[in-house]
This record gives structure tokens, C-alpha cells and sequence, in this order.
């Protein structure tokens, strides 16, 4: 008789499931995009704030189709400016690079200028969002004004909730403007291809309906959008607040963010530090 194979299903080699995987099942096909919250001293001066405008249009045309990737909100008030900015992580870091090379004298012979903002701080960095709440990229001057008095001292408890709230209110504000535009685009768009409904006895023909297309919003459209909804915004003093000496400390850099999160660095394994094995003891 036939001997029949025994197979022990414990003793097969089964691919094991990583948390790697998983999570590559859950970003694949689906768009992200990074997020990326900073500030800079400035001077409070419509010039300077539309020069640094200009210097940041010219940059996001010389990056090609990638400009349109990088969308955001850059809003300049009297005690400094903040910037959200959302897009593919590469293109955060070279803006980044770019208002870095803002807070430096130009040595261009061609078109020498002096630093237009001061020392710059990155408040927030996150990667992989499934959501993008910015439309368009633009530019707003803060209506509000500080409310006097002693800035508050910020430590290591107080500074991140104030930063986590700045971001989150550049979060909803974006949102809420977003999709106030979008709906309103909607509905210019099912009012100009409505279909009128064939008479009693006729057959209508069918046709296939037009998908909707987000159109591009008109700058001085999208800040109008942004200044009914400017109660939202962070308030002048907790943009201060973040730029204030205090909190030095506890945000990063230009240069300490490069460092940790762009420069490459360098990786030994601990087990690479175990071969060779040690001499044994002598006593």
C-alpha cells in the first residue's frame, strides 16, 4: 500500500505578517502629503511682506509642475509671521531651504538685497496625511493687534500645547475655507450643466455627465475667503509667544531640523557592537 505523506502544518515556513505591511496596504494607491508649520521675525511692514511674497512666487515657479503640489498659508502679523505649508516632504524642505536663504544678505551681483526675515523656528512636522485641508497657496496680513503686556514665560509643558494649538488652528482654518470654496464651486458647476428634463411622451437622450473639476480660485478670491473667517486665526500673541525667547529651547532650528530630519545619519546596529565577542574574564 501506498505510504501517505504526513504534513505537520506547524512545521511549514509561513510568511509572518509585519507591522510594515500593513501599513504599506494602507498608503498604497491613496494620495499624502506632508505638513510642515514654521515662523520667522519680520518687520511689520506691507513692503517687506510683499517682497517676501514675490521672492516665494518667483521660487514655486522655477520648481515646475511641483508648485502646484505646494499648497498652504502664509499670514504676516505685527510681531512676526507664521507659515503652514502642505505638500510631498521633499518640497517642504527645499521652501524651507528657500525662506532660510530669506534671513541672509543676497550676494547676487545681480540683485543684491539685504535679509528680509529674521531668525526662523519650526514649530510642527508631520509625514504621510491622508487629508489635504489647504486648497491653494497664499498670503494674509493679520487684522488682529497684541494684547499688551508681559509675554508669558513657555516651558517644557506650556510650549508644546501652544504650538499644538497654533497648528491646529491652521488646520480648520484651511478646512473650513476649503470646502466653503469647493461647495461653491458645486454648485456653479450642477447650475450651469443642468440638464432640463424631457416633456411628458419625449425620450430624452442620455448623456454622460461632465465629472467636476475643482477649478483654480482667483488670489484675491481665496484671501476674501480667508478674511470672513479670520476670528479662526492664531492670535498675535500666540504666534509671539512661539518666536519669544522662551521657547528657543524647545523648538528647532533651521539647522537642528536639517540635522535630524534631512541630513543623512549615519546607523550601527546594536548587534554590530557585540562581534567579536569580548575576551572572557580572568581572575
Amino acid at each position: 500500500p501506498e505510504v501517505q505523506e504526513v504534513v505537520d502544518e506547524l512545521a511549514q515556513e509561513q510568511k509572518r505578517t509585519t507591522l510594515l505591511d500593513k501599513i504599506e496596504q494602507q498608503l498604497a494607491g491613496k494620495p499624502r502629503c506632508s505638513r510642515l508649520l514654521f515662523g520667522f521675525s519680520v518687520p511689520d511692514d506691507r513692503r517687506v511682506h510683499a517682497q517676501v511674497d514675490e521672492e516665494f512666487e518667483a521660487w514655486r515657479e522655477t520648481q515646475e509642475r511641483q508648485a502646484e503640489d505646494l499648497t498652504g498659508l502664509l499670514v504676516f502679523s505685527a510681531q512676526g509671521a507664521a507659515h503652514f505649508l502642505e505638500g510631498p516632504t521633499e518640497l517642504l524642505f527645499a521652501a524651507l531651504r528657500f525662506f532660510n536663504s530669506l534671513s541672509k544678505d543676497s550676494e547676487a551681483p545681480a540683485a543684491p538685497r539685504p535679509a528680509l526675515v529674521g531668525h526662523i523656528r519650526v514649530f510642527h512636522f508631520t509625514e504621510l496625511r491622508g487629508v489635504r485641508t489647504s486648497l491653494q497657496w497664499t498670503s494674509l496680513a493679520h487684522g488682529g493687534k497684541p494684547m499688551g503686556g508681559q509675554q508669558p514665560q513657555l516651558d517644557e509643558t506650556s510650549c508644546p500645547e501652544l504650538t499644538f494649538r497654533v497648528y491646529q488652528k491652521f488646520l480648520f482654518l484651511c478646512l473650513k475655507v476649503k470646502e466653503e470654496l469647493q461647495r461653491e464651486a458645486a454648485a456653479k458647476f450642477a447650475k450651469m450643466h443642468a440638464r432640463d428634463e424631457p416633456e411628458e411622451g419625449e425620450e430624452g437622450e442620455e448623456e454622460e455627465e461632465p465629472a467636476f473639476e475643482m477649478p483654480i480660485v482667483e488670489t484675491a478670491s481665496l484671501q476674501k475667503s480667508y478674511k470672513k473667517v479670520s476670528d479662526t486665526l492664531p492670535t498675535v500673541d500666540e504666534i509671539a509667544g512661539l518666536l519669544g525667547k522662551s521657547a528657543a529651547d524647545y523648538l528647532f532650528s533651521v539647522d537642528d531640523f536639517e540635522k535630524v530630519f534631512i541630513a543623512p545619519f549615519q546607523l550601527v546596529l546594536h548587534s554590530e557592537l557585540l562581534w567579536p565577542m569580548p575576551p572572557a574574564l580572568s581572575y
